[in-house]
């Protein structure tokens, strides 16, 4: 079974992944993956990591994943979680055998944003104070029928839905 866990920042997907691990699971957060993420400009060239999430927007900047990194990690065990996400995500969605999105209240999210030790915030707010990518990452999870789960569950909790389906 392969399973992906997405959602926006601040739901605990890195928080989960590490938990799971430690319990045995083959779980991996999307920042753990040698290889896999980087950032790139409109012409598809990779770019330095910009110093703010809106530095990434005034330049058009995507996060993206390879297809062929991430095909390479999952047909290496019969059971993977992964958890996180990246502008291309849900072209990866053919890979997995389960997909699942973590929906987290705004005002939990910042909190966590704001108390993260090991995030840069700046990544994930705007000039304004907003959060964002969430919005966006949420409509298109909707669009495509996957399964919410409450990020303010448990890991052991999220699990237990993930396993239980």
């Amino acid at each position: 079974m392969k399973v992906l866990v997405l959602g926006p920042s601040g739901s605990g997907k890195t928080y989960i992944a590490r938990a799971l691990q430690r319990a045995g699971i083959n779980a991996f957060d999307d920042g753990d993956i040698p290889g896999l993420s980087a950032w790139y400009n409109r012409q598809g060239q990779k770019v330095p990591q910009p110093a703010t999430a809106q530095q990434a927007l005034d330049n058009h900047y995507s996060f993206l994943w390879s297809k062929n990194v991430l095909a390479e990690l999952l047909s290496r065990f019969p059971e993977v979680y992964v958890f996180g996400g990246s502008g291309n995500v849900f072209d990866m969605l053919p890979l997995f055998d389960k997909v699942y999105f973590l929906k987290i209240d705004p005002a939990l999210q910042k909190e966590r944003i704001r108390n993260a030790k090991d995030r840069d915030a700046k990544m994930d707010f705007n000039e304004d104070e907003l959060v964002i990518w969430g919005g966006w990452f949420e409509q298109e999870a909707q669009k495509r029928d996957i399964t919410f789960i409450d990020a303010s569950l448990t890991p052991e909790e999220i699990f237990e839905v993930i396993k239980g389906q």
